[in-house]
């Protein structure tokens, strides 16, 4: 694994690749946003159009540690705690979250990652190999309040130059509510791992949670994986993957960034409540409607938060 090229200009350039001829989508003031519509989900068009087949033969290992989320939820943070967790502490090699993510790389690359193999993905229930659960593989379901998602994605993807995307805040809002965005639904993918989880071993994080109580969030994940260190390595953990500590593998993005703003595309502000500083009034009352309308009759954590 030490002769990989993690480095920009390596697998990077390979990953955000335009791959097959995407859909063109658009937003609500007419701005195109193409994406790969594969079975009715919508993907990046740097993500291959195949990415469904190219699951269903993924080789699945007993000792990999699955991290399944919606983007811009703090999977990056999370999967940085797990990797020391279970690697001695240490950090991990730059640009290893990329080879971990099947959607990004070839079955050779993913399988030349040494174990335990900290494995995370955007996908939805449907599309990850069954084998996950039979070979009862570790889980872990990372969720963050709509809203500040929304808003996160749309820095993301009006920013990082492969989604093609450049539309505005007041145009992409209402096609992220209709889940026509790249990754999809915010809504089904809530739904569908919550159903899930009543059927197999996972464990359920909040972002929120994580940042109210990250030392114990870290001795819950600890705990989750079988895995035990000292309160001093626990609290040592919590220092080196700060947000201000791992901002700076953002100028790594800033060749792949509009305007050369690596920022915004990956390890942004990792604030709660952002969303506030954003929202129009109309744009609050037509979320919260959404919500409760797409949420009805399935009870989540968010349903009494959405104004805080």
């Amino acid at each position: 694994m030490a002769d990989k090229n993690y480095a920009a200009g390596g697998i990077y350039d390979d990953i955000l690749t335009i791959k097959g001829t995407p859909t063109i989508n658009k937003d609500d003031l007419g701005a195109p946003f193409p994406v790969h519509n594969v079975n009715g989900f919508f993907y990046p068009q740097a993500i291959k159009p195949t990415i469904h087949d190219y699951m269903k033969d993924l080789e699945v290992r007993d000792d990999d540690i699955w991290f399944f989320s919606y983007p811009r939820s703090g999977q990056h943070w999370t999967w940085n705690i797990v990797y020391r967790l279970t690697h001695d502490l240490k950090e991990a090699p730059k640009g290893m979250e990329e080879f971990c993510m099947p959607e990004l790389v070839t079955h050779d690359v993913i399988s030349s990652v040494p174990s335990p193999r900290i494995m995370r993905t955007h996908q939805l229930p449907s599309s990850i190999p069954q084998t996950v659960w039979k070979k009862k593989c570790k889980a872990i379901n990372l969720v963050r309040h709509p809203k500040d998602v929304a808003y996160s994605f749309f820095k993301h993807q009006t920013t990082l130059l492969s989604y093609g995307y450049d539309g505005t805040w007041e145009g992409y809002l209402p096609m992220w509510l209709r889940g026509e965005v790249a990754w999809n639904d915010w809504f089904k993918h809530v739904q569908e791992y919550k159903k899930l989880a009543e059927n197999v071993d996972m464990l359920f994080l909040t972002y929120e949670e994580m940042k109210k109580d990250t030392l114990g969030t870290i001795k819950k994940i600890a705990e989750y994986l079988g895995v035990r260190w000292s309160e001093e390595d626990y609290k040592q953990l919590i220092d080196e993957t700060h947000i201000n500590v791992i901002q700076s593998r953002n100028q790594t993005w800033d060749v792949y960034a509009r305007g050369g703003q690596g920022a915004d595309i990956m390890f942004r502000k990792g604030q709660v409540g952002e969303w506030k500083q954003h929202f129009t009034v109309a744009q609050n009352e037509l979320f919260n409607k959404v919500y409760k309308e797409r949420m009805k009759g399935m009870p989540f954590v968010y349903d009494d938060l959405l104004d805080s």
